[in-house]
């Protein structure tokens, strides 16, 4: 092959190295299907995810790696993490705080008591911003 032909000649596709929401595999370990209208990827069956959730949970891991039965206490235990610490602290969002003065500024107060009727989590913190002004 020449070197004008070898300037020609695409570079190979590269693979999409984002792994797939449902299955965690790229792009190239999914069935392909082309009917003209383009390559369509398809997940392989569910037994390979049902394979990697058993292998992730202790008390089922076992069928896949010949490990002993865990003890009574694990297999009838909750398995989800527990909470290193408390859980965030809620904070109105911005663009929950911009609706918010929109509304103030339409001088309506039916209606900003109605809007604040539909914001529980947010409205003492609105009203605090409110007196503040």
């Amino acid at each position: 092959m020449n070197a004008a032909a070898r300037l020609l000649e695409p570079d190979p596709i590269e693979i999409d190295p984002r792994p797939c929401g449902l299955c965690g595999r790229t792009i190239d370990q999914h069935e392909c299907v082309d009917d003209g209208e383009g390559p369509e990827f398809y997940c392989f069956p569910d037994d390979d995810i049902l394979t990697r959730w058993e292998l992730a949970d202790v008390r089922d891991a076992r069928r896949h790696t010949g490990e002993p039965a865990p003890q009574a206490s694990a297999r009838n235990s909750d398995i989800t993490p527990s909470p290193t610490s408390a859980p965030a602290h809620y904070r109105t969002p911005q663009a929950t705080r911009d609706a918010f003065w929109f509304v103030v500024n339409l001088c309506d107060p039916a209606r900003l008591k109605a809007w604040l009727a539909d914001h529980p989590r947010d409205a003492r913190h609105l009203l605090k911003l409110l007196e503040g002004k």
